[in-house]
């Protein structure tokens, strides 16, 4: 909608982006490199607000609603647009969302009609934004559900952006339109279009799901699920790349009534119309951005202006610029860093470059860093975090003995072992405290890597980084690297795998461990198995040095024991053997625990058809919620709710029901009547030998 409006082998760790391992797979306590990235959709996507519209009226503490014309600032809401907005004519009733457009006098216009906004209300940056809904039809028709900028940081209307998630014109009821404006400030704005076209019938015939994804890299527009546009190239006169889109941004409801795009009414215009709206909701990805610092993440494209330098050698030479088009799989937006040196085969000291960025690095404990290396080539990247050691905020060019300069030799070669050399886009990080004190440049300082602010019991802030590029072969040393960052990686998962003796699911006290099992760490986003374990002592395992991120824990069923069956899981054993992990910023993910009995073989079985147990609904649900089940015939059932350690929480019941669906009812409460915090619960039906469970959230 149109609106004015490098040291010795393990101190750095890679892993390829293909997922394929670089390295010898790692124990537990080792840390391979993790990820930060734009998850899939519907792996890290959360629902965290939601219309449905199941009162009488619009609830103000969601929308709204915009009255009038739009002047005296914005007459006709710059698109002379033809109606009145009034209050009115957005209703509430049956679950829906009604916006009539009706033909009558008010206000000195001749139509009326509504426009409803989010802003200061639910205002977002980043995220999946859907609504259902049916169109109106008629020529000079204009319905929109699109999203402005809350706070116009880079300037008014279209420098500070516009996302129009979906657009229909009256006229043309099988079409709808996915559009961004950008750009500068009107008339030097700039658009960027794409339409879906129904196979048969029109929007006006039914309700059909419009959504958009919005990353900082990236924007997808669906119809129905069916994506068919996506946009990855804007820009800002009012600030660099991602702008305007790396701000918040609010969700705007209407029908127009005429307007520059769709022309006014005719006569074959016929009034009432209505967008009906069945839910509006918003989801977003979990961020781990307390985990992470970034130092520069390339997609300014313009190196030498947002402070990179770069400086020659001994030997050769060279220089940096920027890469549009070899970019890193995840994360990689809109640029990154190009390095090409060489001497013609001399080997020796090509010269460097590096970037001035003061930062404060409490709490810190690694640098990341993507990298690609060509092939056949052999060299030492010396990675140098220099440190303001006395205070004043500057590293001299020339060293004056008071600053500090700590250094990790990073070696690229065909073997590695940091990075491989022709090995594609590679995630290196490394420990902070794997950068040794380099006195052959910068001499001075107490020689200790703390770079915090003097308030802050430091001497300094880290100043620059910097990389000296070293040919030990004399190969040209060419390379991208992107997505320069430090990383606070403390969060760690730990669990045990038990002899679930007596087959309940539940870990009792007397249950002995199960030690010899492999236990693997995948990371979601980098598709990649980046830790593994062995369970030892009671069963238990344990990994530590995480980067908050999405994971699923697996167990290797080739270690298990032969003969045995799941009988617990964290999300379920319809899924054995592996489950999904969220790691928050330093959050200790424990008792993420595996069960396992040996299958039984004097317990009959159902005969001839499955239990069914459906997913509880309400889902998350406070304060109460129904499990519905249904057996294939008459016997005894068990119904237990446990939390994820898979200690027993209630028992819905235990008795002999008769075959058919059976209802029952959890009011949140444990064994002794008391209240149980919010959280992910599972309930398990067990009848003879089967065992079905689902998940269930309580929030609170």
């Amino acid at each position: 909608m149109l609106s004015r409006s490098s040291h010795a082998l393990g101190d750095a760790h890679r892993v390829a982006a293909s997922g394929v391992f670089l390295r010898p797979r790692l124990w537990l306590g080792t840390l391979l490199a993790l990820l930060f990235a734009c998850p899939v959709w519907g792996q890290s996507y959360q629902l965290v607000w939601e219309e449905e519209f199941e009162g009488t009226q619009l609830d103000p503490a969601k929308w709204d609603a915009q009255v009038g014309d739009g002047c005296p600032q914005l007459c006709g809401w710059g698109n002379n647009e033809l109606q009145y907005y009034r209050a009115e004519n957005a209703t509430v009733a049956d679950g829906f969302l009604t916006i009539t457009a009706l033909e009558e006098t008010f206000g000195g216009y001749d139509y009326t009609s509504a426009r409803i906004r989010t802003k200061t209300l639910g205002d977002w940056t980043y995220g999946r934004f859907e609504m259902r809904a049916k169109m109106p039809i008629g020529r000079g028709l204009w319905p929109a559900f699109w999203m402005l900028p809350t706070d116009e940081v880079y300037g008014t209307w279209a420098a500070s952006g516009e996302i129009d998630i979906m657009e229909c014109l009256g006229q043309q009821p099988d079409r709808v339109f996915g559009t961004i404006h950008f750009g500068g400030t009107f008339p030097a704005n700039q658009s960027s279009s794409n339409s879906f076209t129904l196979g048969a019938g029109t929007f006006n015939d039914d309700f059909h799901e419009f959504a958009l994804e919005w990353d900082p890299c990236e924007m997808r527009w669906y119809v129905d699920g069916n994506l068919y546009a996506t946009q990855t190239d804007w820009f800002s006169d009012g600030g660099p790349y991602p702008a305007p889109f790396d701000q918040r941004f609010h969700l705007l409801l209407n029908v127009a009534v005429g307007g520059n795009l769709p022309g006014p009414p005719d006569a074959s215009t016929q009034f009432p119309q209505q967008m009906v709206v069945d839910y509006v909701r918003v989801y977003q990805q979990e961020d781990f951005s307390a985990c992470i610092v970034e130092f520069d993440g390339m997609d300014h494209a313009n190196p030498f202006g947002n402070g990179w330098f770069e400086f020659s050698g001994s030997v050769g030479g060279g220089g940096i610029g920027a890469n549009e088009v070899d970019l890193p799989p995840i994360d990689g937006c809109r640029a990154s860093l190009q390095s090409g040196w060489g001497s013609g085969g001399r080997p020796g000291f090509f010269g460097g470059f590096g970037r001035t960025r003061p930062l404060d690095l409490t709490d810190l404990t690694h640098f990341t860093l993507w990298i690609h290396p060509d092939p056949g080539q052999e060299y030492t990247l010396e990675i140098n975090l220099q440190e303001d050691d006395d205070g004043d905020g500057t590293i001299p060019g020339t060293p004056d003995g008071a600053d500090d300069e700590f250094q990790f030799d990073c070696l690229v070669s065909a073997a590695g072992p940091h990075a491989i050399s022709g090995g594609g886009w590679q995630r290196l990080s490394i420990p902070l405290a794997s950068f040794v004190d380099d006195n052959s440049f910068h001499f001075g300082g107490n020689g200790i890597l703390d770079p915090f602010p003097v308030a802050a019991g430091g001497n300094g802030e880290l100043i620059n980084v910097v990389i000296a590029v070293i040919s030990t072969s004399g190969s040209d040393v060419t390379f991208r690297t992107d997505r320069w960052a430090f990383t606070r990686q403390t969060s760690s998962v730990a669990g045990r795998v038990w002899d679930d003796v007596d087959g309940d699911g539940v870990q009792d006290a007397a249950e002995p461990g199960i030690n010899g099992v492999t236990l693997e760490l995948y990371d979601v986003a980098l598709g990649s198995v980046v830790a593994s374990a062995s369970t030892a002592g009671n069963g238990e395992y344990s990994v530590a040095e995480l980067l908050g991120a999405l994971y699923e824990v697996r167990v290797d069923a080739a270690t298990l024991p032969e003969g045995i069956v799941p009988t617990f899981d964290p999300d379920g054993i319809a899924s054995a053997g592996q489950f999904a992990l969220t790691l928050a910023c330093d959050e200790n993910a424990s008792d993420q625990s595996f069960g396992y009995a040996a299958t039984p073989t004097d317990v009959p079985r159902w005969p001839d058809r499955a239990a069914v147990l459906r997913q509880n609904f309400p889902n998350p649900f406070n304060p109460r919620t129904v499990i519905e089940f249904e057996l294939p015939e008459e016997g005894f059932a068990e119904l237990v709710v446990h939390d994820v350690a898979g200690r027993r929480v209630k028992t819905l019941l235990r008795e002999w029901l008769s075959a058919g669906p059976q209802r029952v009812e959890w009011n949140g409460v444990d064994e002794r009547g008391d209240p149980v915090a919010g959280g992910v619960y599972y309930y398990t039906l067990r009848i003879a030998q089967e065992r079905l469970w689902r998940r269930m959230v309580l929030v609170k």
